[in-house]
């Protein structure tokens, strides 16, 4: 880093952790902070980037709402990019699956398996360290890995306003400096990042800003002595109306693996979350809307790629359950909405299998940023570029802490069918799954568990698809997008 950037980075750490320290009177903010010296260059040589990452938000699928109708002014910006509704992740589990994303990586090639493993994160080798040594103005607000170390600062962010959860007034460090997050985080971590993108424009140099709010993931609320889990909205969007939203019941679940059927998560419950969850985003939406149009208004929203995604789905009652860490669609698909002008075309690719370890090659691409050549190789694939995925692959390693009652399971997905095996603690196969996506969208037939052989895909298939599995968990770089 530079000694302009030090000298800079000094002043808006100071700033920032006064101004989340308590309510001891109106502290300045970040595009207040004294300028530093003249820098050699005052116009924008890169492409900006904005990722917006949400918390659980599930994408539409057949027989469900389209949650993105509550983000209205969102879908507003982002209808002059591309939506891509055949969009995955790479394992429906928080710290995973973001260190997949950061990383450009499959979590068996990155090193974060489960929950526990955040301090594993090679940071050296992800998003905020490729733009940092690219010359870039890097900034997060919000959340970054759950279990990362609280006195560590997610490496190579100039500055950084982390919280690990909650919705109001959360415990928070900027620039590794702790203290409170005042009000409504979603509102907050709005208003800092348009700080942080404040200042980079008047500077005149390219950012990439990764918002993360806590919505619309689930918190414990205590109610007349009773708990509950659901999202908390903001209070001006309390009562907003929200239709049905609950998943659609499964009526028969005994050709599903053991760990499947031991939950019944009823409809009114699922009702009552998916409603919380669909207000609380509402909040999201305000404040994507304020970065986009300060961004339209600073002249500068024509070179800069946008990305609004999620780490992972949420189920609302299918199966027989809620929350995600399996591999039916609810859990693995999510939303993914790509805008930069003259370059992604406008429109909705309905065919086109997307994952998160796209998004990275993706950005650096679009910033023009190689990957150095002692760097890993990466798994995904440049979205602004064609195509060779055939079959997306997920993973999910159990997580004794977190989840002990959740085996690990691996799993491949084509456009038309889905196949999965669930492993016991020894690595032996003990269910394997198999639908046909065309005749049954919500996977409500195992066609390898049911009372039925007549239906059963051929044994070539199976082998093929077996083998196809196998070779996905170890794969590394271009070998992963088959």
């Amino acid at each position: 880093m530079s000694r302009h950037r030090r000298v800079r980075a000094a002043v808006m750490a100071t700033l920032l952790a006064l101004a989340m320290l308590g309510p001891s009177g109106p502290a300045p903010s970040v595009a207040e902070a004294p300028p530093p010296p003249a820098r050699a260059a005052a116009a924008l040589t890169g492409t900006n980037v904005f990722i917006y990452h949400l918390d659980d938000l599930r994408d539409a699928f057949p027989g469900s709402i389209d949650p993105l109708q509550y983000m209205p002014k969102a879908r507003q910006w982002m209808n002059t990019g591309r939506r891509y509704t055949q969009s995955f992740v790479n394992d429906p589990s928080c710290c995973p699956s973001r260190a997949s994303m950061m990383t450009g990586r499959y979590p068996h090639n990155n090193g974060v398996l489960d929950q526990q493993a955040g301090p594993q994160f090679p940071s050296q080798y992800s998003l905020a360290c490729y733009f940092d040594r690219a010359g870039y103005a890097t900034y997060i607000a919000g959340k970054f890995l759950t279990t990362w170390p609280k006195t560590q600062r997610p490496p190579c962010f100039d500055h950084s306003t982390v919280i690990w959860g909650g919705y109001n007034n959360v415990a928070s460090r900027v620039d590794g400096v702790a203290g409170t997050l005042t009000g409504y985080n979603t509102t907050s971590l709005g208003a800092r990042g348009r700080e942080y993108l404040t200042t980079s424009l008047n500077r005149a140099e390219p950012f990439l800003l990764y918002e993360t709010p806590q919505a619309p993931h689930w918190v414990n609320v205590t109610t007349n002595g009773t708990t509950t889990q659901r999202a908390v909205p903001e209070t001006k969007y309390a009562s907003s109306p929200v239709g049905t939203c609950s998943g659609v019941p499964e009526p028969d679940r005994s050709d599903k693996p053991a760990y499947v059927r031991q939950m019944n998560y009823s409809t009114a419950k699922a009702q009552t979350m998916c409603a919380s969850q669909m207000r609380a985003i509402m909040s999201a939406d305000d404040q994507f809307d304020a970065t986009m149009q300060l961004l339209s208004n600073r002249g500068v929203l024509s070179n800069t790629l946008v990305v609004l995604s999620s780490d992972n789905g949420f189920l609302w009652g299918e199966h027989g359950r809620w929350e995600k860490f399996t591999p039916y669609e609810p859990s693995i698909r999510t939303p993914l909405l790509v805008r930069w002008p003259g370059h992604v075309t406008a429109g909705t690719d309905t065919t086109r299998l997307v994952t998160l370890v796209d998004i990275l090659p993706t950005v650096l691409a679009a910033a023009g940023i190689t990957v150095p050549a002692a760097a890993p190789r990466l798994d995904g694939e440049s979205l602004l570029s064609p195509s060779a995925r055939t079959t997306v692959y997920a993973e999910y390693d159990v997580d004794e802490s977190a989840n002990p009652n959740i085996p690990s399971w691996r799993m491949i997905r084509t456009r038309t069918v889905k196949y999965v095996h669930t492993y016991n603690a020894q690595g032996a196969i003990i269910a394997r799954e198999y639908y046909n996506l065309t005749n049954d969208p919500n996977e409500h037939t195992n066609l390898l568990g049911d009372a039925s052989t007549a239906n059963n895909p051929p044994a070539a298939t199976l082998t093929n698809l077996a083998s196809r599995l196998n070779a996905f968990a170890t794969c590394v770089g271009t070998g992963c997008v088959q």
